[in-house]
C-alpha cells in the first residue's frame, strides 16, 4: 500500500489539519463537510481475493476521493478499509451535490486481476459547525452516522444528527453487554410452533433466541443479534442455541411425549467455521437426539456465498439425516439456479411478503408470493409461511396451496414449559385453526 499514507500518525496529522480549517470557516462564515466511509464486507474481500488485490482496491478508492478534492481540501486513509475526507461547503445547497458525486464515483467497480469487484461504501457525513465546534468531535460525529449506516445494511449514506449519536452509544453498550451475556445465562429460547393448515396439527417449532438484559429487560433480537453477528460472538452463542435444543428434545423425550422437529437459524460465521458438522454431530450424540429431529435454517447470502464449498457442508448435513431450510426467502439473492444446485427441502417466506398479502390493491405481495408458491411447487420443494397474522392472510395462501404457517394467527413465541404441555395434551391448534375458518365462513371467504 505504498500509495497510502500510514494511518496512525496521519490521523493526528488530520484532525489538527480539521482544527485549521475550522478557523478558516469560521472567519469566511462557511462550512466544512467531514465524510468517513469504508468498505462493506472488506474482511470477505481479503479472504478470496487475497491481501495485494484488496490493496488494490483500497489504493483506486484513496485515488478518486483525491481527484475529488478542491483547495484547502483533505483526505486521509485511517487504517483497514477506513477513510475520512474534508470538504469545504460555501452553501448548505452544495452538500447533497458533493457528497453523492463523491460516494457514486466510489461506488464504480474496480478492476482487480481478472476480475472487476464494486466497491459496497458506508458513508457517514459530519458538518462544520451544526454538528460540532471540536476537530476531534466532528470526526467522532461522522464516524457515528457512519455506523448507524452499517448498522442499517451499510450501502447507504447517513448524515449526523444528535439521534444517531444516541443510538451509536446505546449500541456500544448493548456490545459491552453482550460480551458476558451466555457466560451469565441471560439467553433463553422460545419455541414457536409450525401449523398444518388443514388439521391444525404441529408439524414442529422454530427455536428463537432471547435476551433478558439484566437492566432492560428483554431486549429486541433486532437490536442484539447484528451486533453479535458483526463481532462474531454468534459462533459460540450459536453452538449454545444447538445445545439448548437438544436438552429440550431430550427432556421431551423422556418425559413421553412424542416429539416433533425443531428448526435452528444457523449464521454464516457458523456455517463456515471447520468442523461445523462435526460439532453438531457430537451434541446431538451427546443428548441422544435423531438427527431427523433437526431442520437447519440458513439465509439466501449464506447460500451463494462460496457456492461449492456450501453444497459440500449442505450434502453433509443431508447425508446424516438432517432437513434444510431457507430463511426469509425473497429478501436476499433469490437466484433460481442456486434452488436446482442446493439440497433443499424447504422454503420460508418472509413474513414482510405475508403482510396484508390477500390485498392486491394495496399491496405487491400477492403476486410475489404467488410466485414463489408455484416455484416451489414444480422444484417439490415444501413451503412454510411466516408471519400470518390474519384469517384473510390464511385464506389467500390456503387457496395458493401453502401447508405449514407459523405466526400469531396460531401461537406466539413458547417457553419451554408451553411446549411440553401442548405436546403432552392436544398436540394439535385443531381449536384456534376451527374459529378462523368461522370467520371467514362469515365473510364467505373459507379456504
Amino acid at each position: 500500500m505504498k500509495d497510502l499514507p500510514q494511518p496512525g500518525v496521519m490521523r493526528e496529522r488530520f484532525i489538527g489539519a480539521v482544527v485549521t480549517q475550522m478557523r478558516q470557516a469560521k472567519a469566511n462564515d462557511s462550512y466544512l463537510l467531514l465524510l468517513r466511509f469504508d468498505i462493506d464486507g472488506f474482511r470477505k474481500l481479503n479472504e478470496q481475493s487475497g491481501y495485494l488485490d484488496a490493496d488494490r482496491v483500497l489504493t483506486v478508492l484513496f485515488s478518486r476521493i483525491k481527484s475529488q478534492l478542491l483547495e484547502n481540501e483533505l483526505a486521509c486513509w485511517l487504517g483497514a478499509d477506513e477513510f475520512v475526507s474534508l470538504l469545504c461547503i460555501n452553501n448548505k445547497n452544495e452538500i447533497e451535490s458533493r457528497v453523492s458525486t463523491i460516494y457514486a464515483l466510489l461506488r464504480e467497480p474496480c478492476d482487480i486481476s481478472p476480475v472487476s469487484f464494486q466497491p459496497r461504501l458506508s458513508f457517514g457525513v459530519a458538518l462544520y459547525p451544526d454538528d460540532s465546534l471540536d476537530g476531534g468531535e466532528l470526526v467522532l460525529a461522522a464516524e457515528s452516522a457512519q455506523q448507524y449506516a452499517k448498522t442499517r445494511g451499510g450501502a447507504q449514506i447517513n448524515y449526523y444528527s444528535n439521534k444517531i449519536h444516541q443510538q451509536a452509544l446505546q449500541l456500544s453498550r448493548l456490545e459491552k453487554d453482550l460480551q458476558g451475556a451466555l457466560r451469565r445465562k441471560e439467553f433463553y429460547l422460545l419455541y414457536q410452533p409450525k401449523v398444518d393448515s388443514t388439521t391444525g396439527i404441529v408439524k414442529g417449532f422454530e427455536a428463537l433466541l432471547r435476551w433478558q438484559h439484566p437492566e432492560r429487560g428483554v431486549i429486541s433480537p433486532l437490536e442484539f443479534i447484528p451486533i453479535l453477528e458483526e463481532n462474531r460472538m454468534i459462533i459460540d452463542v450459536g453452538d449454545w442455541i444447538f445445545s439448548e435444543v437438544c436438552r429440550a428434545l431430550d427432556r421431551w423425550k423422556k418425559a413421553g411425549v412424542e416429539v416433533v422437529p425443531i428448526s435452528v437459524n444457523v449464521s454464516m460465521h457458523q456455517f463456515k467455521q471447520p468442523g461445523f458438522v462435526e460439532r453438531l454431530v457430537d451434541i446431538l450424540q451427546q443428548y441422544d437426539v435423531e438427527t431427523k429431529l433437526i431442520d437447519i435454517e440458513i439465509t439466501e447470502s449464506c447460500l451463494m456465498d462460496d457456492g461449492q464449498e456450501n453444497i459440500a457442508i449442505l450434502n453433509q448435513l443431508k447425508s446424516i439425516g438432517m432437513s434444510i431450510s431457507i430463511d426469509d426467502f425473497g429478501t436476499g439473492y433469490s437466484s433460481l439456479s442456486y434452488l436446482k444446485r442446493f439440497p433443499i427441502d424447504t422454503l420460508k417466506i418472509d413474513r414482510s411478503f405475508i403482510t396484508n398479502v390477500h390485498n392486491r390493491r394495496e399491496s405487491d405481495n400477492a403476486g410475489i408470493v404467488t410466485a414463489i408458491m408455484a416455484l416451489s411447487h414444480s422444484l417439490h420443494l415444501d413451503v412454510v409461511a411466516e408471519g400470518v397474522e390474519s384469517a384473510h392472510e390464511l385464506a389467500f395462501l390456503y387457496a395458493l396451496g401453502c401447508r405449514t404457517i407459523q405466526g400469531f394467527l396460531f401461537s406466539k413465541p413458547l417457553k419451554e414449559d408451553a411446549v411440553l404441555e401442548l405436546l403432552e395434551t392436544s398436540f394439535s391448534m385443531a381449536g384456534t385453526l376451527a374459529k378462523v375458518r368461522q370467520q371467514l365462513q362469515a365473510k364467505e371467504l373459507t379456504p
